[in-house]
């Protein structure tokens, strides 16, 4: 019996290999998202760290350093939250390549397993009509 041999396995290999490369690209991105929500959750952490300190205090120099404080953590928050809306963004963009690099492979791979049922058939098929041709050439030549 012959081999299966898949006319576009070429393709499905290269579709494959750009879907591996979306996948690691998808989770660069969603790393990066992670890290700038870390950050967004350490600038609150020190906000609510230095509200602590500031209501127990009573030195004007020291409410003044955290209100200059508050200033500049609400300015990296700002930074922060436009960083992780264009993240978001990328994000996005990296899922859908990530969805189309799999549809491309599976509707290769769907292409791929119905040939070769096609080709398990013709196979059985031909193998009945051999098995029939034996079993008549010797059923035949007994009379």
């Amino acid at each position: 019996m012959k081999k299966f041999n898949f006319s576009l396995q070429k393709v499905l290999d290269f579709r494959e290999f750009e879907k591996k490369q979306a996948e690691a690209e998808l989770g660069k991105a969603v790393a990066e998202e992670t890290k700038i929500q870390d950050t967004l959750a350490m600038i609150a952490q020190a906000h609510v760290s230095t509200v602590q300190a500031a209501d127990s205090t009573r030195d004007m120099g020291e409410l003044y350093a955290a209100q200059n404080y508050f200033r500049l953590l609400s300015q990296r928050k700002e930074q922060a939250l436009t960083s992780l809306a264009q993240a978001q963004l990328v994000t996005e963009e990296k899922r859908d390549a990530m969805r189309e690099a799999m549809k491309n492979c599976k509707v290769l791979e769907n292409l791929r397993d119905k040939r070769k049922s096609d080709w398990k058939k013709a196979n059985q098929k031909e193998e009945e009509n051999q098995i029939d041709d034996i079993v008549t050439a010797k059923y035949g030549a007994a009379k």
